[in-house]
């Protein structure tokens, strides 16, 4: 994959964003992208849902420098300084046949725009994080409107020190050794989704459960989750077609979970 180019590197992480940078950084595609960026609002995924409502084409994209109430799955809080880090939603209007895939086709997109625009080894973990080195770099929200719309919210820690972020995060800039530009960061991302439709378009579903165990390593290790009220532990086994996750408990049985808290329990 390729390397940083050197307009990503930056000696202050702190400089402003410039969507045109996001622009002029695409690879040509399907989606006509739309980017707005404001400096600070209450939430991306909350401006994206009234963009759907009004009628927003597919690629209608909102970035913002920081969030009064960003959040992430099962109503977590995701919290990040101001200007380092990369938070946006886009307005995607998948087919109906896509919706279960969705979670995974946006965690191979962000996979991938990752590692293309940096040479990280990033990794999945199943349902919506991203991992590099077994610490979280980022997160993925889908949350679905009743008109066939979803609303996909990313946040990417690109240029936050480890000072800054708790224990089992990571960024970016610490993988890399210096911070970067976030814009072609963005464009990378943006373009891997683009090529993401277009090939479901193209070939239908199928691909995309394979293509998201390429770009993990948690299928054979012990996990824990929460189901019923009761913590479980059991071997992650395989993602099935409609996106569940199947595990083998302790006792050899077989289950299927399709939401819910996954953690990785390492030796």
């Amino acid at each position: 994959m390729g390397l940083v180019k050197n307009s990503m590197r930056v000696q202050d992480p702190l400089m402003p964003f410039d969507p045109a940078l996001v622009t002029a950084h695409l690879p040509p595609g399907t989606v006509t992208w739309a980017i707005q960026w404001l400096p600070a609002v209450p939430s991306t995924q909350d401006l994206v849902r009234e963009a759907a409502v009004a009628g927003a084409a597919e690629g209608w994209t909102v970035v913002a420098d920081w969030q009064q109430r960003g959040r992430g799955r099962l109503g977590r809080q995701w919290i990040t300084p101001p200007g380092r880090d990369l938070l946006f939603s886009v307005l995607l209007r998948p087919s109906r046949t896509l919706l279960s895939l969705l979670p995974l086709l946006a965690g191979v997109s962000l996979a991938e725009g990752l590692k293309r625009a940096t040479g990280l080894p990033v990794d999945l973990k199943w349902p919506n994080d991203l991992l590099l080195g077994g610490r979280k770099l980022a997160g993925i929200l889908l949350e679905h409107g009743s008109d066939q719309t979803a609303a996909l919210g990313v946040g990417v820690n690109v240029n936050s020190g480890s000072r800054e972020l708790p224990s089992q995060a990571t960024s970016v800039s610490v993988g890399l050794g210096h911070p970067l530009r976030r814009e072609p960061l963005l464009a990378a991302i943006l373009g891997a989704v683009d090529r993401a439709l277009l090939r479901t378009r193209e070939e239908g579903e199928g691909w995309v459960v394979p293509a998201w165990r390429q770009n993990s390593s948690m299928l054979g290790q012990l996990i824990s989750y929460e189901q019923e009220r009761t913590v479980r532990q059991a071997v992650a086994e395989d993602v099935e077609d409609d996106g569940a996750l199947r595990v083998r408990l302790e006792d050899g049985t077989l289950s299927r979970i399709y939401a819910g808290d996954v953690r990785l329990l390492r030796d």
